[in-house]
């Protein structure tokens, strides 16, 4: 089976990195071309990665991968991950190593009591490739839970700082890019559904379900020939905002770096 790693090593488009040519367009020549070294690692990163391979976990063993087994995969996983990013992870204020271990244990407490997918699995961490017309890269990714009973339903695990409002899920460009790619390799139209766990002092869980109809994604397909033009195009300009800036990976090197 092809995995996502596997995808990763010929050219390619991903919805991530879509978005952040379309978030700054430098960020992405500084990330994907210029392969510029990493300044800061938020380590929300090493946490989400370490929080998805435990739903990862607890999709496929159903049941029988107990909460304390989870967390006490969490633990392992995430201080692995963290060892990884060496000296570039960064905590903001109110963030600390065991800040995060113990606020995992509270969102898989509530992410637990909330799982809703025992029955129905078609697939967990199923990896795609597709071609978009006229782009020259593929189109890759991975889904992280599909779920059949009556239709198809792609589902998307998040941590958030805060509770969605509602609306955002039909917006949003992941949901966009995957439903694309589902439609693509399996000729029918799917559901995509968040499941978002927040890091509030009392963490919650909501489902978010969004569809995208056949206009959605034509416009999704045109906006990655658009972006592919512009990259071929080599128009990598700077985007500057605070949003945009603040905790960008590349700061200092895109201030300190001249015009390009």
């Amino acid at each position: 089976m092809t995995t996502i790693s596997d995808l990763k090593e010929k050219p390619h488009w991903s919805y991530t990195a879509l978005n952040t040519y379309l978030q700054c367009p430098r960020k992405y020549a500084l990330r994907y071309i210029e392969h510029a070294p990493i300044e800061r690692i938020g380590v929300c990163f090493p946490f989400g990665r370490a929080f998805h391979a435990v739903l990862s976990a607890r999709a496929i063993q159903g049941d029988d991968l107990t909460l304390e087994e989870a967390k006490e995969s969490f633990s392992g996983i995430f201080k692995a991950e963290t060892e990884a990013a060496g000296p570039a992870l960064s905590y903001k204020a109110d963030e600390s190593y065991d800040g995060c271990i113990s606020k995992a244990g509270e969102m898989l407490s509530v992410a637990f009591e909330n799982w809703q997918d025992d029955y129905g699995v078609k697939s967990v961490a199923e990896s795609f490739s597709v071609t978009i017309p006229g782009v020259e890269r593929p189109l890759i990714g991975e889904f992280d839970l599909v779920v059949e009973e009556q239709e198809p339903c792609i589902v998307d695990w998040k941590t958030s700082s805060s509770r969605w409002p509602m609306g955002k899920a039909d917006y949003e460009r992941q949901a966009s890019a995957y439903c694309y790619a589902y439609r693509a390799r399996y000729r029918r139209n799917p559901l995509f559904r968040y499941d978002v766990i927040t890091k509030a002092k009392q963490p919650q869980f909501g489902s978010w379900y969004t569809i995208r109809h056949e206009d959605e994604l034509a416009r999704f397909e045109e906006l990655c020939r658009q972006v592919d033009r512009c990259v071929n195009a080599g128009a990598f300009y700077r985007n500057e905002s605070q949003m945009n800036c603040a905790d960008c990976p590349y700061r200092n090197q895109c201030r300190n770096g001249g015009v390009k």
